[in-house]
């Protein structure tokens, strides 16, 4: 007798845990919101690096502008989720831990790149380390379209690394609109 209320128990916790992962999430705006900054942002400077007296080039050390922008409508949202909800929901701490190291760890490659004159590798990385945590996420949550594109911006991140920087970047717009904004998109359009 004791031996089925084992088995309920373990069968009624793995069905909260599946509800809990239906449970839906606004991680899809961060997607498509950083999709939308760090897309436009590599796209900014592969129009600089391949036109360097173009009139966009004259601006390339105001890009960086693109980020405190997105931390301060993400902050604004994340406000009104918190608002909102009650609790967070699991899908919620995954892609706010697994974008947090993502941030980190890319910070510290950039910083580490720069100081001794590897810019070459940067962009690769970003690509790579942005379709890992993509993939991650898509694994972990069961987005199959998130699971597909980051392995698309991991192949990228690899095959551009004999690239030259402007070329890097170009491909770089392109992971961000393959690996965030299509499974934002998708997500949204879930209600995920």
């Amino acid at each position: 007798m004791e031996n089925i209320d084992v088995k309920q128990s373990i069968k009624t916790i793995e069905q909260a845990i599946q509800e809990a992962r239906k449970v839906p999430n606004g991680a899809y705006y961060y997607d498509i919101l950083w999709g939308v900054i760090l897309t436009l942002y590599y796209f900014l400077n592969y129009i600089s690096l391949s036109y360097p007296g173009s009139f966009i080039s004259s601006f390339n050390n105001y890009y960086w502008i693109v980020f405190p922008i997105g931390g301060i409508l993400s902050g604004i949202r994340s406000k009104h989720d918190d608002a909102r909800e009650t609790a967070k929901s699991f899908a919620d701490k995954i892609y706010l831990y697994s974008y947090s190291g993502f941030a980190f760890a890319y910070i510290t490659i950039y910083l580490a790149a720069e100081f001794n004159g590897l810019n070459n590798i940067v962009v690769p990385i970003f690509c790579s380390l942005l379709g890992l945590t993509v993939f991650v996420t898509g694994g972990i949550v069961g987005e199959t379209v998130s699971i597909i594109a980051g392995i698309i911006g991991m192949l990228i991140g690899g095959f551009i690394l004999k690239l030259d920087v402007s070329n890097q970047c170009m491909y770089a717009s392109i992971v961000c609109i393959v690996a965030c904004i299509i499974p934002g998109i998708k997500m949204m359009l879930s209600r995920v």
